[in-house]
């Protein structure tokens, strides 16, 4: 008697796959398509691999969304690929349905970001990028349900989720993703009609636009933050200053440069607890290490080094993932005063920071500087920092 590879299969999503053929590439790239296609989100490809995996093996639950896709990708019917009432392996898989909402789980979500932001600070995008993108649709499916000032409530954690996820997809070099998701923040800060989230948002996107080479565009985004400046607390304006600043630097335009950072600082001294829950980051040593970047961008490297020398004399130590994007930095500076003894000295500290705080930027910006350390790879010391930032990146 012959049997199928499907007949082998440990799930019926494991037999839809084998029954066309396909490796678990293939089944990732069609994934992916399909969210292209219905303009949904997914986790990156490492992560669906691993997913794809378990999932095939029956090992935990599948949301609505890859049900969606899998139903797509397969042509076939939930129940087909076993997503209702399946025992495969003793395992139970449901359907999601968006919860009831109520006061208790409108708190659960609020304490729950709170930690996430402390994670992020603490280890970087990685690591929570995929289960806030899940929160965060599953917000967004609950919003339809949502009344009186339960719904206000909701808008309000809908709109940081979104902005959240939108900067760990930012911070883990995926701009494009980071909008969409920035986006739907502002229709949910728009709704509230809340000058503070608007601003915030604004400045987010600004954010974005600069990664994305679209300085022009940072500019009038800031320019549209600033437009209410009164009802928006000094926290706040001196992240929209330092964003102009850093799109002003893009441009060339020194001047406007230090006006806008000089000015983000004498916002940053000024006494804000409205933001604290909003911009805790947003300290003296941040600003001066987003103005140093700018001195960088510019070609002033004195400059540049002296200012992140002072950012990191008074860093906090529960943004660890900053510190380590701002040492990989200093780094990028001391190559382009060719001081290349402290570029190495700097590097190393970086690698250590960043290797319990990883974030895609400062591995971008190690990167850098093992691409600009290259005319000087002969050096002991050169190459001992290459090699480790090679096992890092």
């Amino acid at each position: 008697m012959e049997f199928s590879a499907s007949s082998q299969a440990a799930t019926p999503l494991q037999a839809a796959r084998l029954e066309l053929g396909w490796k678990q590439t293939q089944t990732i790239r069609a994934l992916q398509q399909a969210a292209v296609d219905l303009g949904v989100t997914i986790a990156e490809e490492r992560s669906l691999k691993t997913m794809l995996s378990r999932w095939e093996n029956g090992h935990g639950q599948i949301d609505a969304v890859y049900q969606r896709l899998f139903c797509r990708i397969y042509g076939r019917d939930p129940d087909e690929l076993g997503f209702v009432g399946d025992s495969v392996n003793g395992s139970i898989t449901l359907q999601r349905v968006a919860p009831r909402v109520g006061p208790e789980l409108v708190s659960y979500f609020r304490n729950v970001f709170a930690e996430h932001v402390r994670a992020d600070n603490l280890m970087g995008p990685h690591h929570l990028v995929d289960v806030v993108g899940t929160q965060t649709r599953l917000l967004d499916a609950m919003m339809s349900d949502a009344r009186g000032e339960t719904r206000q409530e909701l808008l309000c954690l809908a709109c940081r989720y979104n902005e959240f996820t939108g900067w760990l997809y930012q911070d883990a070099c995926d701009p494009a993703t980071a909008m969409r998701y920035t986006d739907r923040s502002m229709d949910y800060a728009l709704e509230m009609n809340d000058a503070r989230e608007m601003a915030y948002v604004l400045m987010r996107k600004a954010d974005i636009a600069t990664d994305l080479g679209n300085p022009d565009r940072t500019i009038g985004l800031t320019e549209a933050a600033l437009r209410n400046a009164g009802q928006v607390p000094p926290r706040i304006r001196a992240l929209i200053l330092r964003e102009r600043g850093r799109a002003s630097a893009r441009l060339r335009d020194a001047s406007e440069c230090a006006r806008a950072l000089d000015s983000a600082r004498e916002e940053v001294l000024r006494p804000d607890d409205v933001s604290e829950d909003r911009a805790p980051y947003c300290t003296q040593s941040y600003i001066d290490m987003e103005a140093a970047n700018c001195w960088s961008e510019l070609g002033q490297f004195d400059s540049a080094i002296a200012t992140y020398e002072r950012s990191l004399e008074t860093w906090p130590e529960a943004l660890r993932r900053d510190q380590g994007l701002c040492l990989a930095r200093l780094t990028n500076a001391h190559v382009g005063r060719e001081d290349i003894e402290r570029a190495c000295q700097t590097g190393r500290r970086a690698i250590e920071i960043i290797k319990s705080a990883t974030s895609s930027r400062a591995l971008s910006e190690l990167q850098r500087v093992r691409v600009r350390l290259a005319p000087w790879r002969r050096d002991a010391e050169v190459s001992d920092l290459s090699e480790r930032i090679r096992r890092l990146v």
